[in-house]
């Protein structure tokens, strides 16, 4: 299985590539909590204005399953 960069905050576990020609993932990255297809094409939000929320406000796991042993999204964000 192969991971994938989300493009938002940098995690490199995302299932699937955000997007391909075929359209968006529609995977909720569980770093950041982009939804890709949603938060960008549903609600208007843009890759950038979502990350610099998700920094302004800690940079804290999204998803209810634990992170990662050793993550730290502020590191990882300047991956």
């Amino acid at each position: 299985m192969s991971a994938h960069l989300c493009p938002v905050c940098h995690y490199p576990g995302l299932a699937e590539p955000p997007r391909t020609d075929a359209g968006p993932s529609y995977e909720v990255c569980p770093s950041c909590g982009f939804e890709f297809g949603v938060t960008d094409d549903d609600l208007g939000i843009p890759e950038s204005e979502w990350r610099r929320r998700w920094l302004a406000e800690g940079a804290r796991w999204q998803s209810s399953s634990p992170a990662p042993p050793g993550w730290d999204g502020a590191a990882q964000a300047l991956g």
